[in-house]
């Protein structure tokens, strides 16, 4: 996960900026809102690392066959290592919280980049398409299917790296009905959807490629 530090910094504090989740982690600043989560800069107060810390919305994790399918697919990616997929580090359950923790990505969004720049010229595309379909290249052969990849998922560093973040998660709230919340994941990235996905809710490598 990633953000301008700017941004960080007028963010408007969230009531959880301060607690310490699982006794370990730290919770330092707002980094975004989401549909399913919200995500902060947090602290690993073990290892004294900064990490993104991503906390999924309430009416998801008062879904027990959302919770259970999110921690399998948790640490499944976490076992997905490649220098252009965002690192999951940790997941699990604090109270009424259901956390994520990843790699810290100081930078921008495709989509930040997109909404300030506008069109990208095609070597400007090529230099973000390049790492992006390595990293889902490795996922595919790993047996991994991001099923929502989109500007929002693709981040890029400060240091002019390039990440995939979100491998799992959208297969976790997929693979789950039992919660209204699940039911309406599709809307808000339909965009970015391959037909088969909004046709017949299936996904595989190609849909990626897509």
């Amino acid at each position: 996960a990633n953000v301008d530090s700017a941004t960080v910094e007028t963010q408007v504090r969230d009531p959880l900026v301060g607690r310490v989740v699982d006794g370990r982690y730290r919770i330092d600043a707002l980094l975004a809102r989401g549909g399913m989560a919200t995500v902060f800069v947090a602290t690993d107060l073990r290892l004294d690392r900064t990490v993104a810390l991503k906390i999924m919305h309430r009416t998801l994790a008062e879904d027990p066959g959302f919770v259970s399918r999110f921690e399998r697919e948790a640490r499944a990616a976490a076992r997905l290592s490649h220098p252009h997929v965002v690192q999951v580090h940790d997941q699990g359950e604090d109270g009424d919280l259901v956390f994520l923790v990843m790699e810290y990505v100081p930078g921008r969004t495709l989509r930040d980049v997109l909404r300030d720049h506008g069109r990208l010229t095609p070597s400007q595309a090529l230099v973000v398409l390049d790492p992006v379909l390595e990293a889902l290249e490795a996922a595919h052969r790993a047996g991994f299917v991001h099923r929502d990849v989109k500007p929002e998922n693709v981040l890029i560093a400060d240091n002019g790296g390039v990440k995939v973040a979100d491998f799992g998660l959208a297969r976790a709230i997929a693979a789950s009905t039992t919660s209204a919340a699940t039911q309406g994941v599709l809307i808000g990235t339909v965009a970015y959807l391959s037909p088969e996905q909004v046709e017949r809710g299936v996904a595989d490598a190609r849909s990626d490629v897509y």
